[in-house]
């Protein structure tokens, strides 16, 4: 296999190029054809995901990570939503872990346990308190690097957890990215991303992945396929697109990062700040060991202030636009209790680590300095 820029420009492109062209077409076609002969199941259709501009993401997709198969969906959500109703019914148990997006938090809390479904946690963090699954038990749940207070469990000890008790394993790898970590390779069963962030990286559209074993995709595929949670043929396109400079977007968000990390942890505004790539972070050694010390793009802090001076920071720079999401070209800053986190139960949030003074960025491939001294101009300081 070719390194990771490499398959993200070649892998899963059409050949011959169709009609000769380097980027390949857009199938704008909601229906095809279908050939003499064929079934149901062999023929196209854009509600099936399978159309041409599908299958050349797919593929792609699939080599990036690492995986037998891939498909994407309409959304981050849609990819962990359908993923868990394929896995899960009523009477069944999900292991989950205990700091996840709020959106996760709120479908867990939510829908499905109004379905029947229970929900227990465990913290990734520390294998030593993990319990025996109980019997109705079939999904293990956790993020590569949680949202937004950047925790990286023992990810190898998770997924041979899972699969000693006979568990699905499914990991939201969408801070990390393929280009980080590939979950495939520390043991998981199935991977789940909101390429509306990295993957795509121009903050255009909105998507999802779903990457693992075959025959799960193939099952998550057939439950999407109800939900009606298709991607369009277009935004296909334009993930296709932003997919062919991840890694070099990618590698320019973890250097920011880490220098708006090392600003603000030495500033006397800040009481914490989460990013793995500093040496003083809880689960620094993970990062070097799964990442080879590059911690992604997202780092988060708190205003010892409070809540209010953080409100004013965050809507108060020059070059971080305040607005939810990440890992597009632009920085992003935002206060997770009131946007990724809103929905979320107030005591909930805070015992996840989420308190209202917490601050989130999304780095964008904007100058390191320049990111720097918009954050000390606005907290007082000088760079």
């Amino acid at each position: 296999m070719a390194g990771d820029q490499t398959e993200l420009i070649h892998a899963g492109e059409p050949d011959p190029r169709i009609g000769g062209a380097v980027v390949p077409p857009i199938f704008q076609s909601a229906t095809f054809e279908q050939i003499p002969g064929s079934g149901y199941h062999d023929g196209r259709y854009i509600r099936l995901s399978n159309t041409p501009t599908h299958d050349h993401l797919h593929q792609k997709l699939a080599s990036i990570c690492g995986t037998e198969s891939a498909l994407v969906s309409s959304s981050g959500m849609a990819a962990i939503t359908s993923t868990l109703l394929t896995l899960l019914g009523s009477g069944d148990t999900v292991i989950a872990q205990d700091r996840l997006y709020g959106g996760t938090e709120s479908f867990l809390s939510g829908e499905v346990q109004r379905w029947g479904i229970d929900v227990q946690r465990f913290d990734a963090c520390s294998p030593g308190t993990w319990q025996d699954p109980p019997a109705g038990a079939k999904v293990v749940y956790c993020e590569v690097i949680t949202n937004p207070t950047c925790r990286i469990g023992d990810l190898r000890a998770v997924a041979a957890w899972a699969r000693e008790h006979g568990l699905v394993s499914v990991i939201d790898a969408t801070f990390a990215t393929p280009v980080l970590v590939k979950p495939a390779e520390l043991g998981f069963d199935i991977e789940v991303h909101s390429a509306t962030k990295s993957m795509n990286g121009h903050g255009d559209i909105c998507a999802g992945v779903i990457a693992g074993k075959a025959k799960l995709v193939h099952e998550v595929h057939h439950c999407l396929n109800h939900l009606g949670g298709h991607l369009d043929a277009h935004a296909c396109f334009l993930l296709h697109r932003g997919l062919r400079t991840m890694a070099l977007r990618v590698e320019r968000q973890c250097q920011n990062a880490l220098a708006i990390s090392r600003f603000l942890e030495g500033h006397e505004a800040v009481s914490l700040v989460n990013y793995a790539g500093l040496e003083s972070h809880p689960d620094h050694h993970r990062c070097v060991e799964l990442m080879g010390g590059r911690a992604g793009g997202v780092l988060s802090f708190d205003v010892a202030a409070g809540a209010e001076e953080a409100e004013r920071i965050a809507t108060s720079m020059r070059y971080m636009a305040t607005a939810p999401s990440m890992g597009g070209v632009e920085t992003l800053i935002i206060r997770p209790a009131s946007s990724s986190h809103a929905a979320v139960d107030p005591q909930v949030r805070r015992a996840m680590g989420v308190p209202d003074s917490l601050v989130r960025i999304g780095c964008g491939v904007e100058d390191a300095a320049d990111l720097v001294a918009d954050l000390a101009a606005v907290m007082g300081e000088r760079v």
